[in-house]
């Protein structure tokens, strides 16, 4: 009977011991398992609120640039009324370019210079800032002025 009882012992003692050992294993793979799952959760929530984040900032850049397009078209636009508005002022305006009182004066002053014999005959040297021939024409004589036939009538 010692042998048997032995034996039954040893047998008991495996199937307990295997038993335990399932249990124990079950137990640590439900462990490693949990852990996974945790960081498999815990990984998709920080890549879910990155994404937010990225998607919030390109919603906010996305919102400037139209912002900024939209005020650049609105200068573009004035900028260009502006042109036509000049052009069209430029067109219908009656101002001269010298200003009132020296148009009146240049008008007169070059019907002044109509009647100088220097310009009228044109054989003469051009007079320099000394007010005598320029000397641009070096072995060239200056021709003596020529009557016009308005003064000898």
């Amino acid at each position: 009977m010692e042998i048997g009882t032995l034996i039954t012992g040893i047998f008991i003692g495996l199937i307990l011991g295997v038993i335990i050992g399932f249990i124990a294993v079950k137990n640590m793979r439900s462990n490693s398992q949990n852990k996974v799952n945790h960081t498999e959760a815990e990984l998709k929530a920080l890549l879910a609120i990155q994404a937010r984040q990225h998607l919030d900032i390109s919603r906010q850049a996305l919102t400037d640039i139209q912002n900024k397009t939209a005020a650049l078209a609105t200068h573009l636009n004035e900028y260009e009324e502006s042109l036509a508005q000049a052009t069209m002022n430029a067109t219908d305006s009656k101002d001269s370019f010298f200003g009132e009182h020296a148009s009146v004066f240049l008008r007169n002053s070059l019907n002044a210079h109509k009647s100088d014999l220097a310009l009228a005959q044109p054989d003469t040297q051009p007079r320099d800032f000394a007010n005598s021939g320029s000397g641009v024409f070096v072995g060239v004589e200056a021709k003596a002025p020529k009557e016009n036939k308005s003064e000898g009538q």
